[in-house]
């Protein structure tokens, strides 16, 4: 795709300019929220309904990307050592993920001590978190991303053993160029939607509740800092891969993701970046989407300390058994997490419904210190999903013609 072959990329030109205009609309959001709280209030369904129209653009790219993966994978000679290889690494990275959360959680005691009153705080959760398990449409919103890759994965095959794939493939790479334009033009905005963002919470929860949570706050933040650079940064020891480097590489990306609070905002953005530093667009152009359901280690880090926050709390007893079981349910329901800001709470409630022994009570408690804590989950994904593409790209590259710069 010329498109996303083009070495003076988007990020490069557009991105160096926005994180200024990010910045000042953080800060204007701020004084905002803490001196017009009322009106700032209104704005939260601005970027509400901005994040469900960017999302209706963005999975669409997402099931096309993972087909023409599919398609253009077959093409490799060592394929099947691919697949392999990326099915190892994201079991192991989001199992080391969801242990690390686990052994934090457990370590600081968040939930212990607290000296919260929980009658100071409001326990009504918005409409957006309430599930009910019988219904076909929490169970499909709860599973779209599993279902659009399972359709995908399907597509994918199929079209690679038809005769007319690349016919099919010419018209996968207009349409997704289509909807990449689309969507950079909805990042003009971006701004804006953030600075709604930020004033309106401030606005509803500011510094205050922060205060009586920090401690499960700092134990999340703390946690993925020592996954990205602890654990990251040792994989990239491993295979020789510059870490810090790669990081200053996505900066811009980063900010975006960290503003936003949503790691999907920079899903098209870090294709055209990582291909144009050499990394093989056919290899990210399977791994990347399929890490957006499948490699979400600041999910699984986030569900684990909170967990752990919420059994401390409430003063549960726990035996072995039970938190392999809970392991077991964060490996699988962590894969909800990815969509827009506030999926990941969504994800941790679906986790307490399947455990079973954690009541949900005082659930609120943690929904307004989520905000604070969306930024450390979604940033983590994002390096997480960025990382693991541009490992099995490099350990692979021996054996393409695309060799990778950096």
């Amino acid at each position: 795709m010329n498109f996303l072959q083009s070495q003076k990329t988007f990020t490069g030109k557009y991105l160096k300019n926005l994180t200024l205009y990010v910045f000042t609309a953080m800060i204007c959001g701020v004084l905002a929220g803490h001196y017009a709280s009322e009106e700032s209030i209104k704005l939260g369904v601005v970027s509400r309904y901005f994040f469900m129209i960017l999302e209706a653009f963005i999975l669409p790219v997402i099931f096309m990307a993972i087909i023409y993966g599919i398609c253009q994978l077959s093409e490799i000679k060592n394929a099947s050592n691919i697949v392999l290889q990326t099915i190892l690494y994201f079991l192991t990275v989001s199992s080391i993920a969801i242990i690390l959360g686990l052994t934090f959680g457990l370590v600081m005691q968040p939930g212990s001590d607290t000296g919260i009153d929980v009658t100071r705080i409001s326990t009504t959760l918005p409409k957006t978190f309430e599930i009910k398990d019988g219904r076909l449409s929490t169970v499909l919103y709860l599973n779209r991303h599993g279902i659009f890759l399972f359709l995908s994965i399907l597509t994918g095959v199929t079209m690679n053993l038809s005769s007319k794939k690349e016919k099919f493939l010419k018209v996968l790479d207009r349409g997704t160029g289509l909807f990449y334009t689309v969507i950079k033009y909805l990042y003009i905005i971006l701004p804006f939607i953030i600075f709604c963002n930020i004033a309106y919470g401030v606005a509803v929860y500011g510094i205050n509740t922060l205060l009586p949570l920090s401690k499960v706050v700092a134990t999340v933040y703390l946690a993925d800092i020592v996954f990205i650079f602890g654990i990251l940064g040792f994989i990239s020891y491993l295979f020789r891969f510059n870490l810090w480097k790669f990081l200053l590489d996505i900066k811009e990306e980063i900010i975006l993701v960290i503003t936003t609070s949503s790691s999907k905002t920079a899903f098209p953005l870090i294709f055209e970046k990582m291909e144009s530093q050499g990394y093989s667009r056919k290899i990210l152009r399977f791994i990347i989407p399929l890490g957006y359901n499948f490699n979400l280690a600041g999910a699984c880090i986030y569900i684990s300390v909170t967990c752990c926050f919420l059994v401390q709390f409430y003063n549960i007893s726990l035996s072995f058994n039970d938190y392999v079981w809970l392991f077991v349910i964060i490996s699988i329901t962590s894969k909800t997490a990815s969509g827009v800001p506030g999926s990941g709470f969504l994800a941790l409630i679906f986790t307490l419904n399947r455990f079973g022994k954690i009541p949900l009570t005082d659930i609120a408690l943690l929904y307004t210190v989520d905000r604070f804590m969306n930024e450390a989950r979604s940033v983590t994904n994002f390096i997480g999903i960025a990382v693991s593409g541009a490992i099995i790209s490099k350990i692979n590259q021996h054996q393409n013609s695309e060799v990778p710069s950096a």
